[in-house]
C-alpha cells in the first residue's frame, strides 16, 4: 500500500505539472497570436525613418521536417525568410539591415531565398544592407550581392566563391563487410580511395565499388561549372569587379575582412553599431526608429528544446545528401 501511494502522489504530481505546462503553452499561443513579429530596439516610436533588423544565423538550407530541430539548431530556411518579409512589407521600412552569419548551404535552397529578397526589393523602395559579424562564405554571399550594400566587422571570413559536390569515396577491392555495435566496417585489398569532382550523373552514381569513368567526373565537373558561372555573373554585375578578376585572382579563397574590402568584395569594415550611426548619418536622419523582426515561438518549443541534446545530424545529412552546395568543402563533410 504505500508503494502504490507514493506512486499515485508522484503520477498526480507529474500530471499536475504536464497540464500546468500544457495551459501555459495554450495561453502563450493566445497571446502570441496577437503580438506582432517584431519589437521596438531604439530611437523615437512616432519616426517615419524606420530601420528594420533581421538576423540570419548557419547553413541555408530547406525541406527539414523537424519543427523541434529548428528550435535548437539555427539554420537559415527561406519559407521563415519570406514570412518576416511580407510581416515587414506592411511596414514600409526605409532601411533593412540583414545581420547575416552564413558559410553557405545548398544551392536550391540559396538560389530560393536570392529571389524572395529580390522580389521584396522589386516591390518596395526599401534599401537593404547586408552585414557580417562572423562568417559570410560562398551561399551567405551570393544572398549578400542582393543587397544595396554589404560590411563586415573586424575579423570576419568572406569569400568562398565557389561551388562544390560531394567527395566520391571508393573502396578498392572490398574483401568484407560487417557490422559490429561500432558500426559498419569495410575491409579491402588496396584501402580506400576519394574522388573530389563537382557534379554527377549515370544509374549508378557514386557507387562506392566501383571508380569512376573520366566521361563521369567530366560531366559532374561541368554541372558544377555551369552553377559557378552563375555565381560569379552575379557577383561581378551586383559588385563591379571584372569576371576574369573573380576567377583568376579572387577565386574561391576566403578573406578577412580588410582583404575582403581590398577585393572590393564588401563596402567597408564596420561593427553593427558603427554601421547604424552611418545609416543615421548618411540619410541626415534627425529622427529614426529601430525595430528587430524575430521568429514566434511558444512556451512548450521553449520549455522542450532546452532540454534537448543538440543533434546536428539530421543537417548534415541533408547537406551531404544535396547533390551541389555552395558550401565550403570542410562544412560538407561534418
Amino acid at each position: 500500500m504505500p508503494f502504490i501511494n507514493i506512486f499515485l502522489k508522484t503520477l498526480g504530481f507529474f500530471t499536475g505539472v504536464t497540464v500546468f505546462v500544457i495551459i501555459l503553452n495554450i495561453l502563450s499561443l493566445l497571446i502570441s497570436n496577437h503580438n506582432q513579429a517584431y519589437k521596438f530596439i531604439d530611437g523615437d516610436e512616432r519616426s517615419d525613418n524606420l530601420i528594420a533588423t533581421l538576423s540570419l544565423n548557419g547553413p541555408i538550407i530547406s525541406n527539414i521536417n523537424n519543427s523541434l530541430l529548428n528550435k535548437v539548431i539555427e539554420y537559415i530556411d527561406p519559407k521563415v525568410v519570406k514570412k518576416n518579409l511580407e510581416v515587414l512589407e506592411k511596414l514600409n521600412p526605409k532601411i533593412l539591415i540583414i545581420k547575416i552569419n552564413s558559410p553557405g548551404g545548398t544551392v536550391t535552397a540559396s538560389a530560393s531565398l536570392e529571389k524572395i529578397i529580390e522580389d521584396f526589393k522589386n516591390r518596395n523602395q526599401t534599401k537593404i544592407i547586408f552585414h557580417s559579424n562572423d562568417i559570410l562564405a560562398s551561399g551567405g554571399y551570393w544572398i549578400a550581392t542582393t543587397g544595396d550594400k554589404i560590411y563586415a566587422s573586424y575579423g570576419s571570413i568572406i569569400g568562398s566563391i565557389g561551388v562544390s559536390g560531394p567527395s566520391w569515396y571508393y573502396f578498392d577491392k572490398p574483401i568484407s563487410i560487417s557490422t559490429n555495435i561500432l558500426g559498419q566496417k569495410i575491409e579491402t585489398k588496396n584501402g580506400i580511395k576519394i574522388y573530389d569532382q563537382n557534379a554527377g550523373n549515370s544509374k549508378d552514381l557514386y557507387n562506392p565499388f566501383r571508380m569512376p569513368t573520366e566521361k563521369e567526373l567530366l560531366h559532374l565537373q561541368n554541372i558544377v561549372k555551369n552553377i559557378y558561372n552563375d555565381f560569379i555573373i552575379k557577383v561581378s554585375s551586383n559588385r563591379k569587379i571584372e569576371v576574369n578578376i573573380l576567377k583568376n585572382k579572387i577565386g574561391a579563397l576566403i578573406y578577412n575582412s580588410k582583404q575582403a574590402k581590398n577585393n572590393y568584395l564588401i563596402d567597408d569594415v564596420l561593427d553593427f553599431d558603427n554601421l547604424l550611426k552611418k545609416i543615421i548619418k548618411d540619410n541626415n536622419y534627425e529622427d529614426y526608429k529601430i525595430i528587430e523582426l524575430y521568429n514566434k515561438s511558444n512556451l512548450l518549443d521553449s520549455y522542450i528544446s532546452s532540454y534537448i541534446k543538440l543533434d546536428y545530424d539530421n543537417l548534415c545529412n541533408k547537406l551531404n545528401s544535396s547533390f551541389v552546395v555552395v558550401l565550403p568543402t570542410f562544412f560538407n563533410r561534418c
